[in-house]
């Protein structure tokens, strides 16, 4: 079976301090080395890793000024919505709704690194993610990333609803407080059919 990883809102404004101040998750500081080991597996084990990134345009409905519950964070075309300095970038390809047949390669490294931009909670919504997945016969996904209980839960959301196989990388993801994070790990170990993996030494168990 197919595996693709995607690494959700690992991004300065949700990841790295000094961005977004009212969006910065600080719990992130303890998966840091967690997400680069992740990173280096899914190298070594030629799995395709898809950052799906916030980059918000101003009339999207989740931003406060649109009736929504957030102020505004992360926009497009600003640092807020860089992937963090801390994880690797270089060379990715970013796709559009112009790339949705897009082939991934099977070789190791950059080859293999991708970024999505979304416009809400969820790396699928309006986005050509399950296009991609689909073309190049992805069946199962890992997910890692930020916030366990809005976008990490709402991607993994949308993969079980198309099919999909999906693993949470559990520490690999992380919330405002320990108590939501462990609450949508449950949530979605139950609702949504998750294996619940955590990433040791390079090994995914």
């Amino acid at each position: 079976m197919k595996k693709a990883l995607l690494l959700v809102d690992l991004i300065k404004g949700f990841g790295q301090e000094g961005y977004d101040k009212n969006m910065y998750c600080k719990n992130v500081e303890k998966i840091k080395r967690n997400l680069q080991e992740l990173v280096e597996y899914a190298n070594k084990n030629n799995m395709p890793i898809i950052y799906c990134c916030d980059s918000h345009q101003i009339n999207d409905p989740e931003l406060e000024i649109n009736g929504g519950p957030w102020k505004n964070h992360c926009m497009k075309d600003t640092e807020s919505s860089e992937i963090v300095d801390w994880l690797p970038s270089q060379g990715l390809v970013k796709l559009t709704n112009a790339d949705s047949n897009n082939g991934i390669n099977d070789k190791k490294g950059n080859n293999n690194l991708f970024r999505i931009d979304k416009r809400a909670y969820s790396g699928f919504y309006n986005t050509v993610l399950d296009n991609l997945l689909k073309y190049n016969k992805i069946q199962e996904v890992y997910i890692a990333g930020l916030v366990t209980s809005i976008c990490v839960q709402h991607t993994a959301a949308d993969a079980f609803f198309r099919g999909y196989k999906v693993n949470i990388v559990e520490n690999g993801c992380a919330d405002i407080s320990a108590e939501k994070h462990e609450n949508t790990i449950g949530y979605m170990k139950d609702d949504y059919s998750a294996k619940i993996v955590r990433i040791d030494k390079n090994k995914l168990q």
